[in-house]
């Protein structure tokens, strides 16, 4: 029995190694694009939310809260508009005359905003 004979060597022109090396840069570049997008778009629905929460803390706070007194109270029946799309629950405790908002985001985040 003789060895196996090994397949003969196949050689890459240079054409194809800039279009190989072209391809790989294009699908490095997606990747980072696509990336950024999703940082971007969680982002812009993180600050909504967060400006929501500081408005309903402010309308707390203008109603100036006893410092005697502790209760908690939904933010859309403080600010009487209704949640931002990605907020799933927003609440507005009051302890010892200081307001903190709770909100609840979609995928299980949470921010927790005071004064």
């Amino acid at each position: 029995m003789s060895t196996p004979s090994q397949p003969p060597l196949r050689t890459i022109s240079d054409a194809q190694r800039k279009t190989i090396f072209r391809t790989f840069l294009w699908i490095l570049l997606g990747f980072c694009a696509l990336i950024g997008l999703l940082v971007a778009t969680f982002s812009f629905q993180g600050r909504a939310a967060r400006q929501y929460g500081s408005r309903a803390v402010q309308a707390a706070l203008a109603s100036k809260p006893s410092p005697n007194i502790s209760y908690e109270q939904n933010c859309a029946d403080l600010l009487n508009t209704p949640l931002p799309d990605t907020v799933t629950s927003c609440t507005v405790k009051v302890v010892a005359g200081k307001p903190e908002a709770l909100l609840n985001i979609e995928g299980g985040r949470q921010y927790r905003l005071n004064k």
